[in-house]
């Protein structure tokens, strides 16, 4: 035999063979689908699924989504957004209904008068569903009356199984109550988005609030937060982002839809004349939502996309509707080189240098530590504090009336940040001023480079009083005046 031949033989036998194989897995895979149809009421992929309705006694829901990966809509009664996890576990529940019993004999009950399926429930079914499945059409499943298959009785309270019937198969089934019992008192409320923001907030460029006749305007440049009005200052942007995540996941109690509206009601939820609104723009100053608030005793209103009212917690009011202050960076040593802070000077006598990340105490504010001196923990707790260290509040244009009132003019202490050679920075001096009066849990203080006077917690002067006490027995005093 030729060569050739040979290998036209072998040719012949791996087809054969592969065909043999892909016509056993065809036939597998065609016995399991047949399986699964048999097992389940209606048998389809959810990701086939862009399109599917369900009646019950509060109407009929109609979802779709454009594609497999696209959120579902509500059509009918109201086109609306829906809520997603509502939306997608119905569609779960639908397709995992299984068979639990095919009704023997029942070929012509189906096919014959509609008269004789009023004992199954079926001659006027109340829930019914239909799905639309890419490549196979619309599939349809109707819900009839609740019976007892160990007790035989029909109606029974404690049904856990009902009868349905599936056009495409030729008995009448009996199936689990699972489904059933999920949908069958659902409303528009249970299906639609409860999400009061509907935005992204990587597009938001533009903050806007007006309540209680007062503007704040936060806007964003290149990725940089600024509040712009009332005053111009940096903004906060971990506060920013935490905002707008406010109301990205703010989730309604209660919904109103627009058709249900009235004056009255716009009224009681004090929307007529919104007691706030936040709107939210692009770059390109396109509004992306408005956000008109009424707040009352029984709660807070809010305006949604789709025209309803919705009802949120009133604990809710100071998050949605913060002071301008918060909006503001208010970290005291903000826009200042920390990496280039090299000193810490307290008096002619008194400082620490920085060297490798560790502080080391000296007598001066020139001279460097000897090389016997060990690296001072006191130092490095005190400027990790200040690293991060958060004004509660700030006074940005103090008069000198202020400046007097708040012990600046008389500080209880002065001490300076130095700065590497390099750097050609100038030291900034910060002064701590009084206790501030009812709330002695916070001090005044202000840095020498800025105006601004801030207000923050009074714990960090036990750090520096630590500084102060150590190694030197005179500053003693000192420590107890700032305790």
């Amino acid at each position: 035999m030729k060569f050739s031949m040979k290998v036209s033989l072998g040719l012949l036998a791996i087809i054969a063979l592969s065909g043999i194989y892909y016509g056993d897995n065809y036939f597998s895979e065609k016995k399991a689908e047949h399986q699964k149809e048999v097992s389940f009421a209606i048998f389809f992929e959810t990701k086939d699924v862009l399109k599917f309705a369900l009646k019950n006694s509060n109407g009929v829901f109609t979802f779709a989504r454009d594609t497999n990966e696209s959120p579902w809509k509500i059509l009918t009664p109201s086109l609306l957004s829906a809520d997603q996890d509502a939306v997608n576990n119905i569609l779960a529940a639908i397709q995992q209904l299984a068979v639990l019993q095919e009704v023997p004999n029942t070929e012509k009950t189906l096919t014959g008068d509609k008269k004789a399926l009023a004992q199954f429930g079926l001659e006027n079914p109340k829930t019914s569903l239909s799905v639309n499945v890419t490549g196979k059409g619309e599939m349809n499943l109707f819900l009839g009356s609740p019976l007892d298959i160990g007790k035989g009785k029909i109606g029974s309270s404690t049904a856990t199984s009902l009868y349905a019937i599936n056009p495409a198969k030729s008995k009448l089934l009996v199936v689990s109550n699972s489904l059933s019992s999920v949908i069958e008192n659902k409303n528009l409320y249970d299906f639609r988005t409860k999400r009061v923001g509907d935005f992204k907030g990587e597009n938001v460029s533009s903050i806007e609030i007006n309540y209680n006749n007062e503007n704040i305007l936060v806007t964003k440049n290149n990725n940089s937060w600024e509040v712009t009005k009332p005053v111009k200052w940096p903004g906060d942007i971990n506060f920013i982002s935490d905002y707008l995540s406010r109301f990205q996941g703010l989730l309604a109690q209660k919904v109103f839809e627009h058709s249900e509206l009235t004056s009255e009601m716009m009224s009681k939820f004090n929307l007529t004349k919104p007691t706030a609104v936040v709107q939210l723009k692009d770059s390109n100053g396109k509004i992306l939502q408005t956000f008109n608030l009424g707040i009352t005793k029984e709660g807070v209103y809010s305006s949604m996309r789709d025209g309803a009212v919705a009802k949120i917690s009133l604990d809710l009011w100071a998050e949605l509707i913060p002071k301008e202050k918060l909006f503001r960076n208010r970290l005291v040593m903000l826009n200042t080189s920390m990496d280039s802070i090299s000193r810490i000077n307290l008096s002619s006598d008194l400082s620490f240098v920085r060297k490798d990340n560790n502080w080391f105490r000296t007598l001066s504010t020139t001279q460097q530590p000897p090389v016997s001196e060990t690296p001072n923990s006191d130092a490095f707790s005190f400027f990790s504090n200040w690293e991060l260290m958060t004004a509660d509040d700030m006074i940005l244009n103090p008069t000198n009336e202020d400046l007097v009132q708040f012990g600046i003019t008389k500080p209880l202490k002065e001490f300076s940040f130095g700065f590497t050679e390099v750097s050609k920075l100038k030291p900034i001096k910060i002064i701590v001023g009084n206790r501030v009066p009812k709330n002695e849990k916070n001090v005044y203080l202000k840095r020498s480079d800025s105006p601004t006077v801030y207000i923050v917690e009074a714990g960090w002067l036990s750090l520096l009083a630590q500084l102060y006490s150590v190694g030197v027995p005179s500053n003693i005093s000192v420590k107890k005046q700032m305790e």
